[in-house]
């Protein structure tokens, strides 16, 4: 069998690369670190394939296609997209090898688990992989597979699924993929945060969300006719850091700290049984339409069986 060497959980937060002289020294510094960390446990593990849970920031799937699950099926993907290559720095795409077998493994041993996934061919990478995969890997040299998990556009997988999704990953792992290959699981995305997309009961005179409403909703064209729309979602952001509010949820600031350690308390006790009955609309209130993307660490956690982590 297969063995699981290496399970990392990480931010994805665009800024790091696209505004990297915005923060103070000393968070520079505690990202910096950071990252050498996640980075030298993954060149200690020398893992042979990634398993990557990721969501889609609408780069493949859009509302009118936008399954709970899916698996990317290529010997390659790459990124990122057009519309991300200014805002994340990037002054040319990468190709990042996969396994066409090996997903392909995935795919069908998550269905025979009763997990309805969806099958994607070549897909695009935004700011999920290649933010962190930058700064930990730029070498881009370790085979990734990625498995995405709706976390956008309601009704969303919850906690209990997306930790069995995992689980039914790490068996998958143990009993199909070849013996001796090294694998290490990675989940990018969260805490709270309120990114500038639409979501239900937005504004309808909030022209830019409008906007991003029919691009999440009709797909890649519109960001063909409507080019600044990505530059415009900076300059959005950017007023939002300013004001510190999400303009839908004044109750809270633009990010929840006091969530976040309450989240992370939870996963660092190994604490399955709180996070598994952590409900959309608890996470909606604390961590905002951005905290959803937690499923993903579910679904490492549920792929370490709920051990405590570091």
């Amino acid at each position: 069998m297969a063995e699981v060497v290496c399970a990392l959980s990480m931010s994805h937060a665009p800024g790091v690369l696209g505004w990297a002289d915005a923060p103070s020294e000393a968070v520079k510094k505690s990202i910096h670190e950071a990252h050498q960390e996640c980075a030298r446990r993954l060149e200690a593990a020398r893992p042979d394939l990634i398993i990557a849970f990721l969501d889609d920031h609408f780069e493949n799937h859009f509302r009118n296609m936008m399954p709970a699950f899916a698996v990317g099926i290529s010997a390659s993907h790459s990124g990122p997209a057009d519309y991300m290559m200014e805002a994340l720095k990037f002054d040319e795409k990468v190709v990042i090898e996969s396994n066409v077998e090996h997903a392909e493994t995935l795919l069908r041993g998550l269905i025979k688990r009763n997990f309805d996934a969806a099958r994607m061919g070549e897909i695009e990478y935004g700011n999920n992989l290649l933010v962190p995969w930058k700064l930990i890997r730029p070498q881009y040299d370790i085979p990734v597979i990625p498995i995405y998990t709706n976390v956008f556009s309601p009704p969303l997988p919850s906690m209990a699924r997306a930790y069995d999704m995992g689980a039914a990953v790490r068996d998958i792992v143990e009993r199909e993929l070849p013996a001796g290959l090294r694998v290490a699981f990675l989940a990018t995305g969260g805490l709270s945060h309120w990114p500038p997309v639409w979501t239900e009961g937005a504004p309808e005179d909030d022209q830019f969300l409008q906007r991003m409403k029919r691009y999440q909703s009709e797909g890649k064209h519109v960001a063909e006719e409507d080019p600044t729309l990505y530059s415009d979602l900076a300059a959005y952001e950017i007023e939002m850091a300013d004001k510190m509010q999400w303009p839908l949820r004044h109750q809270h600031p633009l990010v929840n700290a006091a969530w976040d350690r309450e989240i992370i308390e939870a996963f660092g006790r190994g604490d399955t049984e709180y996070l598994r009955n952590c409900t959309f609309e608890s996470v909606e209130e604390g961590g905002g339409h951005g905290g959803h993307e937690i499923l993903n660490w579910m679904a490492v956690m549920g792929a370490m069986a709920g051990r405590r982590p570091t």
